[in-house]
């Protein structure tokens, strides 16, 4: 199982700690984190996508479907893929692969289809996706509307990507200076490596 500490969520955004659920030293995306499902739903329970009865309920569930956690999780990741893929290419001024863009619009509008809306906008997310009545999929729905909020929403403007790592995540400062997803890390690791050029 995955252990997620305070640095698996450096993002600054739920949907972007998504997509960093999945990566590495350089931008080779080849330490997958999310290697079963019992990692995803942990994961969205420490993100606070969960709370502890959803997680409990999921858990369960996919001990009993073995098969369709495994679809879900498949899911998941090929979302998260294409989220990625997107943001990148927007954060880097690219083209985007059209099948990727659709892919990351299908996602968003199936989940606000599954979606009902909440009166309790002010304290909770005014879109809701049942884990009862979603099952397995509640977490893909859940994070293709946090995706939507984040790309629909000021915020946007300030995503950049980690110039050693595949990592994304918030920059607010008037500047947009900053460089890595972690000083601790991928700053630290670019600090010893001049060293050593030097």
């Amino acid at each position: 199982m995955a252990s997620w500490s305070p640095e698996s969520f450096l993002g600054g955004h739920p949907a972007l700690d998504f997509v960093n659920t999945v990566g590495g030293r350089t931008k080779d995306r080849d330490v997958e984190h999310l290697r079963e499902f019992a990692d995803a739903a942990d994961w969205a329970h420490a993100g606070n996508l969960l709370d502890s009865a959803e997680r409990e309920f999921l858990l369960a569930r996919a001990e009993r479907h073995p098969t369709q956690a495994n679809e879900a999780l498949a899911e998941l990741r090929a979302q998260r893929e294409a989220l990625h893929a997107f943001l990148v290419a927007g954060v880097e001024n690219v083209r985007c692969e059209p099948r990727v863009r659709d892919r990351v619009k299908s996602d968003i509008m199936t989940a606000y289809s599954a979606a009902e809306l909440s009166e309790r906008f002010r304290t909770r997310p005014a879109w809701a996706v049942d884990v009862a009545e979603t099952g397995l999929r509640v977490l893909a729905r859940r994070l293709a509307l946090t995706s939507g909020t984040l790309l629909a929403g000021d915020q946007r403007s300030q995503i950049s990507v980690c110039g050693r790592c595949s990592w994304l995540f918030l920059d607010p400062s008037p500047t947009r200076r900053r460089r890595w997803c972690s000083m601790a890390t991928c700053g630290n690791r670019a600090k010893v490596e001049r060293h050593q050029q030097r």
